[in-house]
């Protein structure tokens, strides 16, 4: 876990220092000096409540596994959350899949296939949001690539996944031939976690889980652009919402290439370009980018602390958790609640 932890901190410091080394830091201080963060609590209450948004979403992913109410999978989310602010790669994700087992005895890999279905649906949307806030501003060419490149890359997971839940018998079946070749303690172990994972996008194949879960992700996204709109208001921006929805687009896209914990470094400069393509003074940009993520990583810590303790899980026990996470899968994949 150091290894990846070292190499999330390489990636995120040349980031941040290519950003400020473009940046007035003085102009950044006063900037942060300046802000009204009365702003600020009214932000984190509003982010902490869309998170519940998410638990009614995974609660529809999961019901095919396990009906499992959104009160009990709320602390969980937030748990994921906050391992994804301190893990490297993304390792939130394993640990929520962990506890969700210990909990609810719901298979690893199937509870890791749901998370991995959340990702697809939130890239999707956050797609569109992109494209709306570049359709309304003068973006130039390097938005465009981000929306197409992520576009083609989500729109293309979410067809296989669709296409997976379906006809789950089929994919097997092409899976099962795709590892036959590999030796055969391997290419057991593979297929069975393959079957495993699959079951965690059956919610695909009722009609009103879909339209669920999509219209969930995109109420809470929606919700999220507004929490960034607070956070503007704090530092006096004077910007229509379409600004904070490519804010908010472009900034967890980030997030889908987990190299440093909690989005380090892309997150801020990402906010800051996208305020810059509106004509947002780099230095006041990059206080709002800075102060914005605080509150974020600060808030999923601090919820995400609490949580650990309602479902009575240690905070030595993430790391070890973690880093045996992914054998545990192996092990147990297939093994269906």
């Amino acid at each position: 876990m150091w290894r990846r932890t070292a190499l999330g901190l390489l990636v995120a410091v040349p980031v941040l220092a290519f950003m400020f080394f473009r940046t007035d830091g003085t102009e950044t201080l006063d900037a942060l000096g300046e802000a009204n963060y009365a702003w600020i609590p009214a932000a984190v209450a509003l982010l902490i409540a869309a998170i519940w948004i998410q638990a009614v979403r995974w609660r529809f992913l999961l019901k095919p596994l396990a009906d499992i109410s959104p009160a009990r999978l709320y602390p969980l989310v937030f748990i994921g959350h906050l391992g994804n602010s301190i893990l490297p790669l993304r390792g939130g994700d394993i640990l929520r899949a962990l506890i969700l087992h210990r909990r609810e005895g719901v298979s690893r890999a199937a509870a890791f296939g749901t998370i991995v279905v959340e990702h697809i649906l939130d890239g999707i949307v956050l797609v569109g949001l992109l494209i709306i806030f570049i359709a309304s501003a003068n973006t130039g060419e390097r938005l465009w690539t981000l929306a197409i490149v992520s576009g083609v890359v989500f729109g293309a997971a979410g067809a296989v996944l669709i296409a997976a839940a379906i006809w789950q018998e089929r994919t097997e079946q092409l899976a099962e031939r795709a590892v036959s070749k590999l030796p055969e303690r391997w290419a057991g172990r593979l297929h069975r976690w393959i079957s495993s994972f699959l079951a965690g996008t059956r919610a695909f194949r009722s009609l009103e889980a879909v339209v669920v879960v999509f219209g969930t992700t995109a109420v809470f996204w929606l919700i999220v652009a507004v929490v960034y709109m607070l956070v503007g208001e704090a530092f006096h921006l004077d910007e229509g919402f379409g600004t904070y929805l490519g804010v908010t687009a472009a900034a967890n896209l980030a997030f889908s290439v987990p190299l440093t914990q909690g989005g380090i470094g892309s997150f801020e400069f990402l906010v800051q370009q996208v305020l810059i393509f509106a004509d947002v003074d780099d230095a006041v940009a990059a206080a709002y980018a800075l102060v914005l993520h605080a509150l974020i990583i600060v808030s999923m810590v601090v919820a995400g602390l609490i949580s650990l303790w309602l479902v009575g899980f240690s905070v030595r026990e993430i790391g070890h958790e973690v880093a045996e996470g992914g054998e545990e899968m192996e092990q147990e994949a297939g093994v269906k609640r």
